[in-house]
């Protein structure tokens, strides 16, 4: 078989990526069908992680308002932690910070 019969890797993947795969190319067909395995079995994880991290994103409330998405109210300093706590339907945010060697925190509900 002459170098012109030989497959390429796809355009569309990183040079880094595409140099392994040049590379792999040079192997023998037992090494590359394993490595062809581990890959068809590495897909099939990515796409179980990704269909799980769609369900867990989809579990989440879209109106449901993250710590990051909230004002800080008056007399909290930005640096508070913020903690978020629901308890029979009503939404609690805790912050928290040092002012020197003293603790404070404030409940919000919203």
């Amino acid at each position: 078989m002459d170098a012109g019969d030989r497959p390429t890797p796809p355009d569309d993947l990183d040079e880094d990526l595409r140099a392994f795969l040049a590379a792999l190319g040079d192997e023998d067909g037992e090494t590359i069908r394993s490595v062809a395995a581990y890959v068809d079995d590495l897909a099939s994880w990515a796409e179980r992680r990704d269909e799980h991290e769609s369900e867990s994103d989809a579990e989440r409330p879209d109106d449901a308002d993250s710590p990051a998405d909230v004002p800080v109210p008056s007399g909290v300093p930005d640096t508070a932690t913020v903690s978020v706590e629901e308890v029979a339907g009503t939404t609690y945010y805790y912050y928290q910070w040092r002012e020197g060697d003293e603790i404070r925190s404030k409940t919000v509900t919203r």
